[in-house]
């Protein structure tokens, strides 16, 4: 006799399946019920079929296919096609079930035809279709017995004339026929001189449009591109290929209702020849105008387009010395490539270093001709400051043919603390005399006679042998007691550490010398590796701490090179820029002839020490 227990999940599966009968069954309730009218194709040509379709969407009961007709146009029922799909969405999972009456349309003569709404019974409701329309154009022989595979391209230019700078977006179009099984084979080259080019991205997928009454997929590789000169430059020509499958040739005379099919047997690569097609696109002409010099600021830097500008810096409240980092944005439309940091206004009482920069290009461009670029940039005021450095940027206009300036308008800013100023070295003087207020010794006068013996006795001498003399041990004492504190002394000390220092400096060297000549380290660390050497020479004849070695003191190695002292500042400038500017301009590799400069002058301070 079943139990209670052994009861139990056969009652849980059964309640689990009314379950999911309840959820399709409401579902399929839910699912609304619609009709829709459409034609495979809307262009066709005097004998070429296109097939008209009654699609039904979640009905229980389709009905019997309506009588469809047209005046210019021969219409009979194929048969119809259904499918049934569960979908899952938010709401739960859908049944969508569909059913599609198909009807071949043949179009008896050229002209455009209305085939008008249908109205429809549907689960006891009556819907109605949309009425669509089918353009028959007139054709050669060889339109009406197979698509054409040759395709055509053109490469469309916004404009004719330009200015030397300006971005142009370009576009190179691809026109296959839309009956016509296709791929790119690759990616298009672009000929021409006397302009840049940015890279062709991927194109996106191809969508149908219609060109001199034809349906075609249409492919679009973007571009653009940068004139570099003056004068008539010649866009392209440009060629694409592509690999197509032509088809099968339709067959003219009836067709039975098994034909429904024909477009899926017409489109399939077994049925057809595959073939490499090459198209080329015609070249475009542009003129080229070089930028006026009347009116260019000195801040422009070569930005053709148009841009917006605006700047801010962080902190607001900072010691004397101490970085502010200001963000300088530019965006807007152009060539961002020739765009540099925008100008500081006044760089009275401020230091500045090189900036980073980002940029980031619009979502909706795919060649970079719009975005935002963001520059980093360190100063440091040298003085007392309310407000923040003021920066201006400025670019050519090509539309408004004229030059921009645009400039921030600085915030505040507290700047704490005193410059640091090194006091005046105190006069030396000769001779005592030369001194102010000095007192005047008196001389003993000079004698201007022979002196006469003195008969005074004063005090008895003591005959007492000296080792019995307490005066005697007294003295004995004293050095002793000095040789005791200087024995103590150097037990305590550390034997020779100056020597040892030199020693751990000159050890040092070697190893970042060896890196320095080894050429491997990148830009940043090449010139942070040549400031710590020329700080331990410096370090080594002057005696200071090494770490407190600025290139003030590392040009007195130099004396009166001139060419020395001149790579020790940008040795010292460039370590600066790292330190300051977010990196600077310290990524990347390094040129040669700037490491075999600053290698020879740090051999240069290294023979100097030595002769020291």
């Amino acid at each position: 006799m079943p139990t209670l227990l052994s009861l139990a999940p056969i009652r849980l599966l059964r309640a689990g399946l009314l379950a999911l009968v309840i959820i399709f069954g409401a579902a399929t309730q839910a699912a609304d019920v619609s009709v829709k009218a459409s034609l495979t194709r809307g262009i066709t040509v005097i004998g070429e079929p296109v097939q008209y379709q009654i699609k039904i969407s979640n009905a229980k009961r389709a009905g019997d296919p309506p009588d469809v007709a047209a005046d210019g146009l021969g219409i009979r029922y194929l048969g119809p096609s259904s499918s049934a799909v569960m979908r899952l969405d938010q709401s739960g999972f859908h049944q969508e079930k569909t059913t599609i009456q198909v009807y071949e349309v043949t179009p008896e003569k050229n002209g455009t035809f209305t085939i008008p709404a249908i109205e429809m019974d549907v689960d006891g409701r009556r819907l109605k279709t949309e009425q669509v329309t089918l353009t028959v154009q007139p054709s050669s022989a060889e339109d009406e017995t197979k698509p054409r595979a040759q395709g055509m391209a053109e490469l469309i230019v916004p404009k004719t004339a330009a200015y030397v700078g300006e971005m142009i977006p370009v576009e190179l179009r691809l026109y296959v026929d839309a009956r016509v099984r296709w791929q790119a084979a690759g990616m298009p080259v672009i000929e021409g001189e006397g302009f840049t080019k940015q890279k062709i991205p991927e194109p996106r997928r191809p969508e149908q449009v219609v060109k001199n009454g034809r349906e075609y997929d249409l492919l679009v590789f973007k571009t653009a591109i940068t004139p570099g000169k003056a004068g008539k430059i010649s866009i392209g020509p440009a060629d694409i290929i592509y690999n197509a499958q032509v088809p099968r040739a339709r067959r003219s005379g009836p067709r039975s209702m098994f034909d429904i099919f024909d477009d899926d047997v017409f489109g399939d690569p077994f049925f057809s020849q595959a073939q490499q097609i090459k198209v080329k696109a015609q070249a475009v002409e542009l003129t080229v105008k070089p930028l006026p010099v009347a009116g260019k600021p000195p801040e422009f830097s070569g930005a053709v387009g148009n841009f917006q500008f605006s700047a801010g810096g962080s902190p607001n409240q900072v010691k004397m010395g101490d970085p502010v980092t200001m963000k300088l944005r530019v965006s807007g439309r152009g060539n961002f490539d020739r765009v540099e940091a925008p100008a500081l206004r006044k760089s009275d009482g401020w230091r500045s270093y090189p900036p980073s920069s980002v940029f980031t290009k619009d979502a909706s461009d795919d060649v970079g001709i719009s975005g935002t670029k963001v520059f980093d940039m360190a100063v440091i005021p040298e003085e007392r400051k309310t407000q923040m450095p003021s920066f201006a940027f400025s670019y050519f206009d090509p539309e408004g043919e004229n030059y921009v300036t645009l400039t921030s308008e600085p915030a505040p800013l507290k700047v704490e603390g005193v410059k640091f100023v090194a006091p005046a070295p105190a006069p030396k003087t000769t001779e005592a005399a030369n001194a102010p207020n000095a007192t005047p010794q008196k001389t003993a006068p000079i004698a201007s006679d022979i002196l006469g013996p003195r008969y005074e006795a004063g005090e008895r001498k003591s005959f007492q042998p000296l080792y019995e003399r307490r005066e005697f041990w007294l003295a004995q004492a004293v050095p002793l007691a000095v040789l005791l504190l200087l024995t103590g002394a150097r037990l305590r000390r550390p034997p020779n550490s100056e020597a040892q220092r030199q020693a751990a400096l000159r050890r040092e060297k070697a190893v970042l010398l060896s890196k320095l000549r080894g050429g491997e380290l990148a830009h940043a660390e090449f010139f942070d590796t040549a400031a710590r050497v020329m700080q331990i020479d410096t370090a080594l004849v002057t005696g200071v701490e090494s770490s407190g070695v600025d290139a003030a003191a590392a040009r007195k190695l130099a004396a009166n090179d001139v060419a020395t002292a001149e790579v020790i500042d940008d040795v010292f400038n460039a370590r600066a820029e790292v330190l300051f500017a977010g990196g600077g301009h310290g990524e990347g590799s390094l040129r040669s002839e700037d490491r075999n400069r600053v290698l020879a002058a740090v051999e240069k301070m290294g023979r100097s020490r030595a002769k020291s």
